[in-house]
């Protein structure tokens, strides 16, 4: 990732180039002072100063030009980068571990602000120092003699402020990071907050965060103002001690006053970059941290994946799966071998926190095992790529999650999905005339996280699009959380009609009627499979249409 691409590059390069015609450029206001005070004001040639004066015009015209230019070629290297770039992060993101890399997306649109920003142009103009110096050494030993030594010093100083600040910076970006994390999680929740009174307590939260924050940046701004204080008044005594010896020495008859005059502008350009990157050095600090976060993000994965894996049957196999959280070392799940037949409808129950949730996240691949492995069809889930393997399996989370867009472009899973294929993953989980019930139909906007939508109608439509593209996996997880009487019917008559296409269904679920359908039932504990039963009558048409009373002997089956 630290390697531009070839349009970057190609910008950035141009950009370099620029960068030399315009400092070469800038050359032009202190030469021109210096051809005026020696040559003209001793020959009082009106010629003279007016083609000088016209030189000195074109040089400044130039540079302006060319700065116009270098700036919209910087803008464009951080919009191709972040275009190149953010389409992989967000790729990667999408395709790591649920909670992995949340800020991935910030650090691009950080380091797009760094590539067109003040500070690119700084270490473009800085290296330029020492040519400044070079034209100062040229006109008098002593006086580029003063000049190298205060750029030496200047050097130093910015060396010393990114030494002092890095850590204090580092920190008080991982702290930002996670007070704007909160923020968001608030903001989410706000119903909540507001309903049960928590505004208090979340404000005194955050304004606690905000004020340890608060005191690491007083901290290190401290130094970084302290540093850049010195750095500005430093450049000041420079110029007025560069002025003094150039006076001496036309004093002495060893200068002129154009040289006097030249060699103290020549000096603050020569100056100007090193001041400019100490001031700068906050942005560019941010832009290294987010550079170091998108190098981890964008590591080569560890697993290779092989793209022409054929289509899964449906055979599913746990072996010895077991999971933890990060940061925990406390199992959710342990020691989980279980096979499920291609078009077997598999129902996992348990009490809370038993690890139901976990093993649908594990099965749809939305989370890598600790140890053990899920094999499709023999092959280990991690080597398939989630884009292609999403074609094949159907996952309905417990947390629905519908994104902003209208009900077609969900159940499409916002791809170029053809209008029948969205109708008839909509007929499949028996919502269709649920959404032709809408306002605006298929087109009817669900608002941020489904919140147009009631819990019902976000978790039927959330069913719909995990049989988008018929798979031949589907893993539900409550399915009927927030259904009412007519959506459990039609959630039974979904659940018949995949076991009737040979469907593989993994259904972790409470309530008895859809147990009926199972064709076995695991039961959950601890993380630990403590018993597996086998449903009584597996006949299709009984399943579809299975009383209270069949519920309660699946029941029994499984104890």
């Amino acid at each position: 990732m630290r390697r531009p691409g070839p349009g970057e590059r190609r910008l950035l390069l141009a950009a370099v180039g620029f960068s030399f015609v315009i400092n070469l450029a800038l050359l032009a206001p202190s030469l021109y002072m210096l051809q005026v005070f020696d040559r003209v004001l001793s020959t009082r040639s009106v010629e003279t100063l007016a083609m000088l004066s016209l030189i000195a015009a074109v040089a400044l015209a130039l540079m302006l030009a060319l700065d116009v230019v270098r700036a919209r070629l910087l803008a464009l290297a951080g919009l191709l980068f972040e275009d190149r770039v953010g389409a992989r992060a967000l790729r990667r993101v999408l395709d790591a571990p649920a909670g992995a890399s949340p800020d991935a997306m910030r650090d691009v649109g950080l380091l797009r602000a760094a590539l067109s920003g003040p500070a690119i142009v700084a270490l473009f103009d800085a290296p330029w120092m020492l040519v400044y110096v070079g034209v100062i050494f040229a006109i008098d030993s002593l006086l580029g003699t003063l000049a190298l030594a205060s750029a030496g010093v200047l050097v130093l100083l910015a060396w010393i402020n990114e030494r002092a600040t890095r850590a204090g910076v580092d920190e008080a970006l991982a702290r930002s990071r996670e007070a704007a994390r909160f923020v968001d999680g608030v903001l989410r929740n706000a119903e909540a907050v507001r309903a049960l009174g928590m505004a208090p307590a979340i404000v005194g939260r955050w304004r606690a965060a905000a004020r340890a924050l608060h005191e690491r940046q007083l901290r290190t701004q401290r130094v970084a103002g302290a540093v850049a204080s010195s750095t500005r008044c430093f450049r000041q005594a420079v110029q007025v001690a560069m002025m003094g010896v150039a006076a001496w020495l036309v004093i002495q008859q060893k200068a002129t006053p154009g040289v006097m005059v030249a060699v103290t502008i020549i000096l603050g350009r020569a100056l100007a970059p090193v001041e400019m990157l100490i001031g700068q050095w906050k942005p560019l600090a941010e832009a290294r941290a987010a550079l170091r976060r998108l190098d981890a993000v964008l590591a080569p994965e560890a697993t290779a994946r092989f793209e022409a894996l054929p289509a899964p049957g449906g055979a599913i196999a746990l072996r010895g799966l077991a999971y933890a959280a990060p940061g925990t070392r406390r199992p959710l799940l342990h020691g989980i071998d279980l096979e499920i037949a291609p078009g077997e409808l598999l129902a996992v129950v348990g009490a809370s926190g038993a690890g139901k949730s976990t093993l649908a996240r594990l099965v749809a691949g939305v989370v890598p095992a600790t140890a053990g492995s899920v094999r499709l069809d023999g092959a280990d889930i991690a080597q398939w790529e989630p884009a292609r393997l999403g074609a094949h399996l159907g996952y309905l989370p417990q947390d629905i999650a519908l994104l902003p867009g209208t009900i077609a472009e969900n159940i499409g899973r916002f791809g170029t999905a053809r209008e029948d294929d969205v109708v008839d993953a909509a007929r499949r989980a028996h919502a269709h005339e649920l959404i032709l019930g809408l306002p605006e139909g298929y087109m009817t906007p669900v608002g941020e996280a489904g919140r147009l939508l009631s819990g019902g109608q976000r978790q039927r439509v959330a069913l719909a699009r995990a049989l988008f593209g018929r798979p031949r996996i589907v893993v539900l997880d409550e399915p009927n959380a927030y259904l009412d009487t007519a959506g459990e019917q039609a959630l039974a008559q979904t659940l018949a009609g995949l076991r009737e296409a040979g469907v593989t269904v993994l259904l972790v679920t409470q309530r008895t009627q859809a147990l009926a359908l199972a064709d076995r039932i695991v039961v959950l504990r601890d993380g630990a499979v403590e018993r597996i039963g086998v449903r009584q009558d597996k006949s299709a048409g009984a399943a579809a249409e299975a009383s209270a009373h069949g519920a309660v002997s699946v029941l029994q089956a499984a104890r």
